[in-house]
């Protein structure tokens, strides 16, 4: 009977709500990747590419107004679920 090997360097990943998804915990082990740390994503071609980081000088970006009211728009609760919820806790 043959044996199928499996790859554990290859793991289908469930995105949930806002693009989030979780690191298997034996890949975080192995990279030393803890709650709170940096990480580094790049899109190479059709591929999200996810690199812990070496050190601990993290370059950082600052964003421009308008990309943080863009951020808080994406943000909003649809307005007929805001109405429910209003109408609930009223």
């Amino acid at each position: 009977m043959s044996q199928t090997q499996i790859n554990t360097n290859q793991e289908w990943l469930k995105v949930l709500g806002k693009g989030m998804v979780t690191i298997p915990k034996k890949w975080r082990e192995a990279l030393g990747i803890t709650t709170g740390d940096i990480v580094r994503a790049k899109k190479e071609g059709d591929k999200v590419v996810i690199e812990a980081q070496k050190d601990s000088n993290v370059p950082y970006r600052i964003y421009t107004d308008t990309e943080i009211e863009e951020f808080l728009k994406e943000d909003k609760l649809p307005k007929n679920l805001t109405k429910k919820l209003k109408k609930k806790f009223s």
